[in-house]
């Protein structure tokens, strides 16, 4: 499978031409991580964006600064995007993103993402559309898992 199809059938792509599309793929590399391999580090400052599209990953933060032991938050399946956060805000990893099984990637290097984003703002207003009704999902799923675990 290569890049260009991977991104296209993406939710990262929606709505963009094939010719955009294109444009992000090149500048793209594929990954592959085993598992138990840490894709992402809680406090990295890397901002690289990853396109998970074979595997299964899990989302884990350290209960406390310095702690050790890690808490599950969510266990993502293939096709879902991680590593989004830190691309939009440049602050530190705020979870570990752990494979675990045969993973495989599409990374988007955050330096050149950028570089094509601001070169091509049609392509950045789409993916950060895209970013931002990502997160819009994300939040308001978290808010109906609090609400029912304060019902219940």
């Amino acid at each position: 499978m290569d890049c260009f199809k991977i991104i296209s059938d993406s939710e990262l792509a929606v709505g963009m031409t094939p010719e955009e599309v294109g444009k992000i793929a090149e500048i793209t590399t594929m990954m592959e991580f085993h598992s138990g391999d840490y894709i992402i580090r809680e406090s990295d400052t890397s901002c690289d964006i990853f396109l998970i599209f074979a595997g299964w990953v899990s989302v884990e933060i350290h209960r406390f600064p310095y702690d050790s032991m890690s808490e599950p938050l969510r266990l993502l399946k293939s096709e879902c995007v991680v590593g989004e956060f830190s691309f939009i805000d440049k602050s530190r990893r705020s979870a570990n993103v752990i494979a675990q099984d045969d993973v495989k990637t599409v990374m988007l290097p955050c330096r050149q993402l950028e570089d094509l984003l601001n070169r091509e703002s049609l392509i950045g207003y789409h993916l950060m559309r895209n970013l931002a009704t990502l997160l819009a999902v994300r939040i308001r799923n978290t808010n109906f898992e609090l609400r029912n675990q304060l019902i219940w």
